[in-house]
């Protein structure tokens, strides 16, 4: 799940940008009207900032926290992967392509491809060793993967891996129980030889090489591996290992002897030394990167306020030093669907056609500031992505004869009252205002519950039962999948299989089987056949609902030191591309 300190912090990133940009301009939310609906969002950038082939010199980075694990099959944030690619390597992982998610071979020669979308077959390159000098071999792969498996030990990282391996028969414990004497029980997981490892899924799974471009699939030396103590002095098999580390301080990284760029063809490894600052507040990270005392956040989350006012009055800095982009984020209203009214597909579509989303734009700062409107689920920078609008409307500011319709259809035509509930940040409050504004308008009478960040999640994203009782109907929500693929968003959003009693994240309680249907397709569809098309599919029928009202894809604006090169933004990471980052020394 997105952190919240990253979706709060990309909402105040370039607030004051926005409103510069809007008095420039003079297009502020009148002046945004239009006859005709808003087009597709920009495409997602290629530029390279900087590009160089200089090595040498000390990378300096800067975090407002700490990852949540440095253990590879532990870790879930998405900008943490993007990090420990300095220090693993995965069977596979992404090129570096400007805007670009293109996969390529890492620990294995080549990304397979899979007939019956079950059966998955790597092999190992030669001559690759951890930083001890041990040679890495499928056993250390498969290792790595069977720590996934042992929950009680290894909490956190993504679960497709347990769930795509597992055998419903005899369930594995992890190697830590594994009763095997090489602890390499897994049957679901073969390595015939030290250059061959086989998975053998339960079922279909057609981005299966997008889950082993995650930490999940890094190697772990068995005789090295302090279980859940792990994360703090973990063997390297990328071009950096750590030589020292104070959690939630800093991280210092050197060059790993072991490695060499002939045997990884994606990662540069410009630099020496990476030096990781942690527990820095969002404003002194700003000040230090816009003072060259720093090269680049971890984060990537976006400038605060003030940052973007020194950004926009220096013109050469915005274009020599930022770069703005998607950050993968959709800001949605979901609209309850096991709650009256909203159990009427009518009374949810007459929300998606009275929203004005100039009027959610402009709630977060203006058209910079506040994102692009949104029209469908998944964003820009996620896999398969392809723009359509089912709700246009002129200007996007609403259509109320439409939604007076769908009123009188769902038997409300005077329209009806509604609780919703958003989280304490101003800006998801203006958001949350702008919402009660448009419903206005059609008879819908929305009162606004505002929690803080604890009780939110607890009345949103815990209980399903909770939210019944309270009453809700109307939800205002952030997601980022944690990685840029269709499943990693969709599924959980739109899986009525995934209704859980606690931790539920489909907010909505959307439960078509028509689309749980679609999704298991979608799943089992192939590049060749189609996928972009099958995945469009679901995500219309998903938004068709009117369970999910997609309102702003969301944009941050990162800035970065006048000594860092080969600057550009990762469509696979939805941020900036750390490990090719190099420096002046």
């Amino acid at each position: 799940m997105l952190r919240k300190h990253a979706i709060t912090r990309v909402g105040t990133a370039v607030a004051v940008l926005g409103l510069v940009a809007v008095a420039c301009t003079g297009a502020g939310h009148d002046g945004q009207a239009s006859s005709d609906p808003p087009g597709p969002p920009a495409a997602v950038s290629t530029r390279i900032i900087a590009p160089s082939n200089r090595t040498g010199g000390t990378l300096r980075v800067v975090m407002t926290a700490d990852c949540d694990s440095w253990d590879p099959q532990r870790t879930s944030a998405v900008h943490c992967w993007n990090q420990e690619r300095w220090i693993f390597r995965q069977l596979v992982t992404y090129t570096a392509s400007a805007g670009v998610a293109k996969l390529a071979g890492d620990l294995a020669t080549d990304v397979p491809t899979s007939k019956d979308l079950r059966t998955w077959t790597y092999t190992i390159r030669e001559g690759l060793t951890f930083e001890d000098g041990t040679p890495i071999t499928s056993r250390d792969i498969k290792y790595g993967i069977e720590r996934a498996f042992a929950t009680d030990v290894i909490t956190g990282g993504p679960g497709e891996v347990t769930a795509l391996l597992a055998d419903g028969n005899t369930p594995y414990p992890g190697p830590y129980q594994d009763p095997a004497p090489d602890r390499l029980g897994l049957s679901s997981v073969q390595t015939p030889d030290d250059r061959t490892i086989t998975f053998r899924l339960n079922r279909p799974f057609a981005d299966w090489n997008l889950v082993m471009a995650s930490p999940v699939s890094t190697p772990v030396p068995r005789v090295h591996d302090t279980a859940a103590g792990y994360g703090a002095r973990p063997v390297a098999s990328g071009p950096y290992k750590i030589e020292n580390y104070r959690p939630g301080e800093s991280l210092t990284l050197v060059r790993n002897p072991r490695w060499t760029p002939q045997g990884d063809p994606n990662r540069s490894a410009h630099p020496d030394r990476i030096v990781e600052r942690m527990g820095l507040s969002a404003a002194d990270i700003d000040n230090r990167i816009l003072t060259d005392q720093a090269d680049v956040s971890g984060d990537q989350a976006g400038v605060g306020a003030q940052a973007a006012a020194r950004i926009v009055a220096n013109p050469s800095l915005r274009a020599e030093r930022t770069i703005e982009a998607p950050t993968g984020i959709l800001r949605y209203l979901a609209a309850l669907t096991t709650v009256a009214p909203f159990n009427d597909i009518h009374c949810r579509t007459a929300v998606a056609w009275a929203l004005d989303k100039r009027a959610q734009q402009a709630a977060r700062g203006g058209p910079i500031a506040g994102g692009e409107i949104a029209t469908t689920l998944l964003t820009p920078p996620v896999r398969y992505y392809s723009w359509f609008d089912l709700f246009p409307t002129p200007g996007a500011g609403g259509n109320v004869s439409r939604a007076r319709e769908e009123l009188a259809a769902c038997g409300r035509p005077a329209g009806f009252a509604t609780t919703l509930v958003t989280g304490s940040a101003a800006l998801d409050v203006a958001q949350a205002e702008a919402v009660r504004s448009s419903l206005a308008r059609v008879g819908i009478t929305v009162t606004i519950s505002v929690l803080d960040d604890q009780h939110y999640a607890a009345a949103v994203t815990g209980m399903p039962d909770r939210t019944h009782a309270m009453k809700y109907g109307l939800v205002l929500a952030a997601r980022r999948g944690y990685r840029a693929a269709p499943y990693a968003f969709l599924a959980p959003l739109a899986d009525g299989r995934q209704i859980s009693p606690q931790n539920n994240v489909n907010i909505a309680e959307l439960d078509q089987p028509a689309v749980s249907a679609d999704l298991d397709r979608a799943i089992r569809t192939a590049d060749g056949d189609d996928a972009a098309g099958v995945w469009t599919a679901l995500d219309r029928a998903v938004v068709a609902s009117g369970a999910y009202i997609p309102l702003l894809y969301d944009q941050a604006l990162n800035v970065y030191s006048d000594r860092l090169t080969n600057i550009h933004y990762s469509a696979a990471f939805m941020m900036v591309d750390l490990t090719s980052l190099g420096v002046v020394p």
